[in-house]
C-alpha cells in the first residue's frame, strides 16, 4: 500500500513546567470537571517528560502505584487513560524506565488487503472500518464509515472475524457445497460469516452510498458530494492506547475547484466510544460547506442539536441485532441542522486553509442498554470529557 503525507497532528492538551536537571518522577494531576465518572485520555509532550526524567523510556503509575498502559504516539505525545470519579482528582506518577513498557493492545487495527483494502480498527467498545481502493475498483459504492459490533472485551476480535470471512478454504467449501445442495452451502456460510454473531460480534450495519457512521461530506449547490474510497492509507499508531490512521483521497472537483485533495487523520483511544477526526481539503479556493451526520433508516426520533451533537439509534440489519447508538460531536457547534437527502445532518463552513475537527462513533445498546434514548444524547454532550491536567 502506498504511504501518504499528512498535515499537522492533533494538538496536545497540557502545559508543562520547565525544570533544571533531571527529576526522579513527574507527577501529573488530572481533575475531572464532569459531574459523572469519566475516562479521559491524557496527552503530554513526550520530549518534555523524557527530558525531565533524563531517559528514553518511562512508565506511568496510578494513585495506587499500579503501572498502567501508556504510549508514545507518532506525533511525540505520551498518552494514557485516566479513570476518574465524578469531580475527582487523581495523581499519576511517571518514572524513568530502561525499556519501553509492554502492555495488552487495547486498541489496534490495520489495512486488510485480503478484504478489498479495508482499513479496520477497534478498541474495547467496538470496531470501525473504511473501505479502500479495491472496493472502488470493482464499482461498489461504499462511501461512509462502517461499524463492527463486539461484546465488550479488551481482547481484539477483528482478526478472528476477518480471518473466517476471508478464508479461501471456507469459500472453496461454500462453492463445493453449492454444487451439491445450495441449502447446505448457505448453512455453512452462516457458520462463519461476520454478518452474524457467533459470540464475538458482527458486522450488521449498512453503509452503501451514504455517510455511514458519520463521514464528512462537502456540499455543493445543496447536493451532498461524497468522497468515494480512500486512495492511500498509513497506520501511524497501533496501540496499546491509541490507534491512528492517515488517509488521502483522489483529487476531485468541488464547485469551481477542479483538483481538491482530501486528507483525514482518524484516532481512536482506549475506552472511547468516539473517533477523533481531522479533515483538510487541499486545493479549495473559497469556503466550502461541510455536512456531518448519519443516514436515517426509520422514523425513530433523533437528536439534532445546533450546539454540535447528533444522536440517532440505527435499527441495524436483522431483527435481533440490537441498535447502533450513533453519535457525532462537533466542538463549537453547527451553523445549522436539517434532515436532507435521507440523512440527519449538521452543517458547518470550512475556510480553504482550515481543518475540521470532530468526533464520531457509536455504542451498542446490547452492551449499554442504559444509554438508550436521551441518556445517549446527554452522554455525547459531555464527550470528550472535560478534564484539567497539571504537570508538577
Amino acid at each position: 500500500m502506498k504511504r501518504a503525507k499528512f498535515f499537522a497532528p492533533l494538538a496536545a492538551a497540557a502545559l508543562l513546567a520547565s525544570c533544571a536537571g533531571h527529576d526522579s518522577a513527574v507527577k501529573v494531576e488530572v481533575k475531572n470537571n464532569e459531574h459523572a465518572a469519566s475516562c479521559a485520555t491524557v496527552e503530554l509532550s513526550a520530549a518534555d517528560i523524557l527530558g525531565r526524567l533524563g531517559s528514553s523510556y518511562c512508565v506511568v503509575s496510578d494513585s495506587q502505584g499500579r503501572e498502567i498502559p501508556s504510549q508514545i504516539t507518532y506525533d511525540s505525545l505520551l498518552v494514557f487513560v485516566a479513570e476518574l470519579d465524578s469531580c475527582a482528582t487523581e495523581v499519576y506518577t511517571i518514572t524513568a524506565a530502561d525499556t519501553a513498557g509492554v502492555y495488552p493492545r487495547l486498541v489496534s487495527g490495520r489495512i486488510y488487503p485480503e478484504r478489498a483494502d479495508d482499513v479496520a480498527w477497534e478498541n474495547e467498545e467496538g470496531g470501525f472500518r473504511i473501505y479502500g481502493p479495491a472496493t472502488q475498483a470493482r464499482g461498489e459504492r461504499a462511501f461512509g464509515y462502517d461499524l463492527f459490533f463486539k461484546h465488550r472485551t479488551p481482547e481484539p476480535v477483528l482478526e478472528t472475524l476477518y480471518g473466517a470471512q476471508t478464508s479461501s478454504e471456507n469459500w472453496a467449501k461454500v462453492d463445493s457445497l453449492r454444487k451439491i445442495d445450495p441449502a447446505l452451502a448457505a448453512d455453512f456460510e452462516r457458520s462463519f460469516t461476520y454478518h452474524l454473531d457467533h459470540g464475538l460480534g458482527m458486522d450488521c450495519y449498512a453503509v452503501g452510498p451514504t455517510a455511514g457512521a458519520g463521514v464528512n461530506i462537502p456540499v455543493v449547490n445543496d447536493s451532498l458530494c461524497f468522497a468515494w474510497c480512500y486512495s492511500t492509507a498509513d497506520v501511524l499508531d497501533n496501540g496499546p492506547v491509541r490507534f491512528t490512521v492517515g488517509l488521502t483521497f483522489a483529487p476531485r472537483a468541488l464547485g469551481s475547484d477542479s483538483a481538491v485533495v482530501e486528507t483525514r487523520l482518524i484516532s481512536l483511544d482506549s475506552r472511547s466510544y468516539l473517533n477523533r477526526t481531522r479533515v483538510h481539503y487541499e486545493g479549495l479556493s473559497e469556503p466550502c460547506t461541510i455536512a456531518l451526520g448519519f443516514p436515517r433508516r426509520d422514523d425513530s426520533p433523533a437528536t439534532l442539536d445546533n450546539s454540535g451533537v447528533i444522536a440517532y439509534a440505527d435499527p441495524t440489519q436483522g431483527p435481533d441485532n440490537g441498535k447502533a447508538l450513533l453519535g457525532l460531536v462537533l466542538p463549537g457547534g453547527f451553523d445549522r441542522t436539517a434532515e436532507a437527502a435521507g440523512h440527519i445532518l449538521g452543517y458547518t463552513e470550512l475556510a480553504p486553509a482550515d481543518t475540521l475537527d470532530y468526533y464520531w462513533g457509536f455504542a451498542w445498546n446490547r452492551n449499554e442498554p442504559q444509554l438508550e434514548g436521551e441518556a445517549w444524547s446527554e452522554t455525547l454532550r459531555h464527550l470528550p470529557p472535560s478534564v484539567s491536567v497539571t504537570v508538577r
